[in-house]
């Protein structure tokens, strides 16, 4: 009788780890098919320039997020590319050069940690650069620009907006013009560039604009 109570108790025991097993197994195996996050690359010329940088696989519509948030340089002039829709998950950006594409609407408002924005010679009409607290370099000539904000970019060094259709532009959150080293405004419709006191008492001889063009403190 004893021993058939050992046995018994011996297949207890034996089933309660059988069943603990299997739902450690099934939490294992949960964990294993859980997708890893992706971001959407909608353009195949911006997702063949990621694969070509070695930061995606193949051209499938998607990169794996992970990747995207690690990436902190990314140089894809000349590259076909019409849209850079996804660009918000490369979070650790801070140098982007895209010149030389057909890009037309960009919004980097997402991209915080940008320093360095070169998008010469595309097909903007529209780019957004606000919460771009430490921008320090923004080269956007060559393109369909009517207006640009970059009143949160007060760390402005270098600013190239020549040959666009601006209608005004203001440099009042830029605290001196020994900061901004190069201001390019030329060929733009504008007529009246808006500054602070301490630029106007010292407008660097290097900045270029049209001849009817005046830096005011106010522009109607």
């Amino acid at each position: 009788m004893k021993k058939f109570n050992f046995i018994l108790l011996g297949i207890l025991c034996f089933a309660l780890l059988s069943c603990s097993n299997d739902g450690d197994n099934s939490d294992t195996n949960q964990e294993q098919m859980a997708p890893a996050l992706r971001t959407n690359i909608v353009d195949a010329a911006f997702e063949q320039a990621l694969v070509d940088l070695g930061i995606d696989d193949v051209v499938d519509g998607s990169v794996l997020t992970s990747e995207a948030e690690m990436v902190t340089s990314l140089v894809m002039n000349d590259k076909g590319i019409s849209s850079l829709q996804g660009i918000s998950d490369f979070i650790m950006l801070d140098n982007l050069w895209v010149n030389d594409n057909q890009i037309s609407s960009l919004n980097l408002s997402g991209n915080t940690l940008l320093k360095f924005i070169y998008v010469q010679n595309n097909a903007l009409t529209s780019i957004n650069v606000s919460n771009l607290n430490v921008l320090e370099k923004l080269s956007v000539p060559g393109n369909n620009l009517t207006q640009l904000d970059i009143s949160d970019s007060s760390t402005l060094q270098l600013l190239e907006i020549n040959d666009n259709t601006l209608g005004a532009i203001d440099l009042s959150a830029i605290p001196n013009s020994l900061q901004l080293n190069t201001f390019a405004v030329e060929n733009n419709p504008l007529t009246c560039i808006k500054v602070n006191e301490e630029i106007l008492n010292d407008i660097p001889a290097q900045w270029t604009k049209d001849m009817d063009d005046n830096y005011a403190l106010n522009c109607n």
